[in-house]
């Protein structure tokens, strides 16, 4: 199994103005299949590896060659991560519950916090 870009959700230009289409489209295409080009690359000596889903992978560190352990943190965590910020990405939501409760607690209102960030 190699590891693949996952498709994006939503079109490149669906989160604009808050993240522009190139912006989004680099940071796909170039930046996360980087991490995934990277990761394929450093298991392809690694067979017995090679086929766990990501995830996995990253609980295993410390099973890797020395040589692979930091590439494969970098890489197939790089992958991991961005994989997972993709599918957190939303357009208009409003904060709820308990992290709109603590920044209304700390900051008075969301619009102060916006302000003061």
């Amino acid at each position: 199994m190699s590891y693949t870009l996952p498709s994006l959700p939503y079109a490149y230009d669906a989160l604009e103005p808050h993240f522009d289409k190139q912006t989004m489209e680099i940071h796909h295409t170039k930046h996360h299949q980087t991490y995934v080009n990277n990761a394929n690359a450093a298991l392809e000596s690694l067979p017995e590896f090679a086929n766990l889903p990501v995830e996995e992978l990253i609980t295993k560190l410390d099973q890797l060659p020395a040589d692979k352990k930091t590439v494969l943190r970098n890489n197939a965590g790089g992958h991991a991560n961005h994989s997972l910020f993709w599918k957190g990405l939303k357009k208009g939501t409003t904060l709820q519950g308990d992290l709109k409760a603590a920044i209304e607690r700390d900051f008075g209102s969301v619009d102060n916090f916006k302000a003061e960030f």
